[in-house]
């Protein structure tokens, strides 16, 4: 019986023939493992992941990959509406399978903040760019035919993405034992259906998330349990888990840095990215020196800065900008020349 012969693909040598039945068992295990991570890379599509979407993050991280990414900010300045936008463009932009993306997306977004009835109208004001109250109160505007017509719209929207998209709220749960059974129930029924489909876990907010297997001397014991078992959730079932964060109380209206953002150590330690909001308008209003204007009004309108203070996916450590818009809870992408204009602002 002739000795099996086992191609490695992916070195310079591509003709490198290893003769299996004459390695030694540690041997035969390494070499599995070499071509598991040469075939896991190339599954990664040319992306390297995920589609987020949104350009300038897809450059920023090399495609939407598995790991642990912190969006951190103050209160009240919009990184749940960015959350809930990156959710939104994720799940919508990750609906087939093609050469460039080998995987579809299901999003799922663990709300600990609001309940349904809050999230919901935001998701359809995102997708129909309308006025987040025109989604909660149509009694009010039911004269209004665009408007209607655009909510019904969205609603639809919402019901044909189902392959894709689920809310959780707090009132099913927020400890992070309940988050990981709810992955692990989504992927068997998922992959029971089609295995190309890779789950993207979103949690707003880190610092809500609760333990029930146990008990903690300290808070920072606690979030530092929490950050470790979102770590082991991510490599577990090899997906991306975005979490919103908080920081320390800031003195000022300062940009923040990574060192800002609450119990720290542990975060930064295990977290493969962190995003850092900031939003001058939100935090100075008119004083405000970096803000965006609608056609034909005076007031200054919030510009989201998003700065990556720590990138494990690739080197990019700039700032993305987006033009916020919070009575529909929308974010726009600002282009490279946009961009530049934003950041010359904060130069000054």
């Amino acid at each position: 019986m002739s000795p099996e012969l086992y191609s490695i693909k992916g070195g310079q040598d591509h003709s490198n023939e290893i003769d299996v039945d004459n390695l030694l068992d540690i041997q035969k295990e390494m070499l599995k493992t070499i071509n598991y991570v040469d075939e896991y890379s190339w599954k990664k599509g040319e992306l390297g992941g995920l589609d987020w979407g949104i350009e300038a993050f897809n450059q920023a991280f090399d495609g939407l990959q598995p790991g642990l990414m912190m969006i951190a900010g103050q209160p009240n300045i919009g990184k749940s509406a960015l959350c809930m936008n990156l959710a939104w463009t994720i799940a919508n932009s990750n609906k087939e399978v093609t050469e460039k993306k080998p995987n579809k997306a299901y999003v799922i977004y663990f709300s600990l903040d609001d309940n349904d009835t809050e999230l919901l109208p935001r998701f359809i004001a995102i997708d129909q760019k309308i006025p987040i109250n025109v989604v909660k109160a149509p009694k009010k505007y039911e004269d209004d035919v665009v408007h209607m017509a655009r909510r019904e719209d969205g609603i639809n929207n919402l019901k044909g993405i189902l392959d894709h998209f689920k809310i959780i709220d707090s009132k099913q749960g927020t400890s992070i034992e309940f988050i990981e059974e709810q992955i692990k129930r989504h992927q068997m029924e998922l992959h029971m259906k089609d295995e190309s489909y890779k789950i993207v876990a979103i949690v707003d907010n880190f610092h809500d998330i609760t333990v029930d297997s146990q008990n903690f001397s300290s808070v920072n014991k606690r979030y530092d349990h929490i950050a470790g078992e979102i770590s082991r959730i991510s490599t577990m079932f090899d997906i991306p888990f975005l979490c919103t964060g908080e920081f320390r109380k800031l003195n000022g209206n300062r940009r923040p840095i990574v060192d800002d953002v609450r119990e720290t150590v542990k975060i930064a330690y295990e977290a493969k990215a962190i995003l850092l909001c900031y939003n001058e308008v939100g935090l100075r209003g008119d004083a405000s020196s970096v803000y965006w204007q609608k056609p034909g009004e005076e007031s200054k309108q919030p510009v989201m800065e998003v700065k990556i203070g720590k990138n494990k996916y690739s080197s990019f450590k700039h700032r993305i900008f987006f033009e916020f818009m919070p009575a529909m809870s929308y974010l726009k992408e600002v282009p490279l020349e946009g961009a530049k204009r934003y950041n010359q602002m904060i130069i000054g």
